[in-house]
Order: C-alpha cells, then sequence, then structure tokens
C-alpha cells in the first residue's frame, strides 16, 4: 500500500489506457492521518487539545464551585422559607383569635 493509498496497477500498452490511483472515498484512518503529520504537527494539535482539556478543567472547577454556592443558598432560602411558614401560622393563630374574642364581646 503507498503512502497515499491503495491503488490500482497501471496497464499498458496499445489497447489500455492507463488508469488513475484510487482514491480514498470517506474519512481518512487515524493512523494514515498520523503517518502524514510531522513532528509540528503533531506537537501543535497536543498543544491545542492540552489548552482545550485545561480551559475543560477551569469550566469543571468554577461550575463545582457554584454548584456549593447555589446548594448553599437553596439551604438558606429553605430555611428562611420555613421560618416565614412558622411566622405566618402564628400571626393566622392570633388574629383568629382576635375574631372570636371580637366576636365573644359583640354576643355578650
Amino acid at each position: 500500500m503507498s503512502p497515499s493509498g491503495p491503488t490500482r496497477q497501471m496497464a499498458s500498452g496499445p489497447d489500455h489506457q492507463a488508469l488513475a490511483p484510487v482514491v480514498p472515498v470517506g474519512p481518512v484512518p487515524a493512523t494514515d492521518r498520523m503517518n502524514g503529520m510531522d513532528g509540528t504537527d503533531r506537537g501543535n494539535d497536543l498543544n491545542s487539545l492540552e489548552r482545550q482539556l485545561d480551559e475543560l478543567i477551569g469550566i469543571c472547577q468554577r461550575l463545582r464551585e457554584e454548584n456549593v454556592a447555589l446548594k448553599a443558598q437553596q439551604t438558606n432560602l429553605l430555611t428562611e422559607r420555613a421560618q416565614l411558614i412558622e411566622r405566618s401560622e402564628l400571626a393566622r393563630s392570633r388574629v383568629e383569635a382576635m375574631i372570636a374574642r371580637l366576636k365573644a364581646m359583640e354576643t355578650g
């Protein structure tokens, strides 16, 4: 197999036309792509991949920190909600008690 892929034998003679090399259709296998690269291309690809990986690591770290902050905020909001519900129930019971006393004063 040649570096550019499989080829057909060239026919020669008066009755045969020369056949063109077979061009592979579809993606080139990774091994063929790597064989065609020089060290600089691989180094650039590795540097690019390393930068992308560093960026993803940074994003993951920021998301973890944001997640921790959001969980703390959720805990605080749930605590505040429970306190507000308790205060609301206490206010409701006081208002109901006042209404009952006022009704008792009207009839009594």
